[in-house]
């Protein structure tokens, strides 16, 4: 099968999981439930779930080759990327509207470049200092500085918001540091349930059982879990068998457009010039790192 002649199924992939992560968004918006009960309810159905398919098509997932290197990146990637990510992300949603939330989340590609610069002595290029700077003005036209009368954004709002970008990038950076050691299905299935256990022993389990009990919170968890956290990991790993990783990031930036206008349908978010024009610069700019390679050695 020859790629070139097949990109378009790449991108409809893409699309397909920007969708899907968009819609959990506003999901886990109308559930309103509390972002450490969120965490680990999604993250306990989408585990689950994982781990049925993989009994059932590949056991192999299941297996670490080094246990005593392995366990502790694992518990690591865990608590601290897959987990931190989720909740930052989730905290950030209930006290943001949900467009700034993730636009906000979307300044991850800095914080890799920062990391790449600071641990991985990795010199950036100048076309991707040129995005970083581009980021932080659409930044602050996001968040309405330029216009005091537009979206307002709380200081914990922002805060949360842009350490959801920061767990984002290391959840990122972490990945792309061991995708020879393990493989997809085995991050995200280890990441999931440890997740899930650390935020069923922070809440207490009585509380995260709590939203299955009611089927009015039970079905847009299991929603969550499979449609908006399984299916579109799936599809995007599917859609970087047609395309290059950089066009299918690019593509991505759609999840954010569709949560903005989501947002003002379901919740009357406004959608301020400031916001419109801060967004376009923060997707242009994630454009910019991406296509510059981000860094050089």
């Amino acid at each position: 099968m020859n790629p070139s002649k097949q990109a378009w199924k790449g991108y409809a992939l893409t699309l397909l999981a920007a969708s899907c992560w968009a819609t959990g968004g506003l999901t886990a918006k109308y559930l309103d439930l509390a972002p450490g009960v969120m965490t680990a309810a999604r993250s306990l159905v989408a585990g689950l779930v994982l781990g049925v398919i993989l009994i059932l098509a590949n056991r192999e997932a299941f297996c670490l080759k080094e246990p005593r290197r392995d366990i502790p990146f694992i518990l690591f990637f865990g608590v601290a990327a897959q987990s931190g990510m989720q909740f930052t992300y989730l905290m950030s949603i209930s006290l943001n509207a949900i467009g700034v939330a993730i636009l906000l989340e979307y300044l991850a590609p800095v914080f890799s470049l920062l990391f790449a610069l600071v641990f991985f002595r990795q010199r950036p290029k100048l076309m991707a200092l040129v995005g970083i700077a581009v980021a932080i003005v659409g930044c602050a036209l996001v968040v309405g500085v330029a216009d005091p009368s537009g979206i307002c954004v709380s200081l914990p709002g922002f805060v949360w918001g842009i350490a959801s970008a920061f767990f984002f990038s290391l959840y990122t950076v972490l990945g792309e540091r061991v995708k020879h050691r393990f493989s997809s299905a085995t991050l995200i299935f280890y990441g999931m349930i440890i997740t899930a256990v650390t935020w069923i022993t922070i809440m207490g389990p009585s509380r995260v059982a709590a939203p299955f009990l009611r089927l009015e919170t039970m079905l847009p968890i299991l929603a969550v879990g499979v449609l908006s956290t399984l299916l579109p990991f799936g599809a995007f790993l599917m859609a970087l068998r047609y395309i290059p990783p950089v066009n299918a990031g690019i593509t991505a930036t759609i999840e954010p457009v569709l949560a903005a206008i989501g947002g003002a349908v379901l919740f009357a978010e406004a959608l301020t010039g400031g916001f419109i024009i801060g967004g376009i610069l923060i997707l242009a700019a994630i454009a910019i790192i991406q296509i510059s390679d981000a860094w050089s050695q």
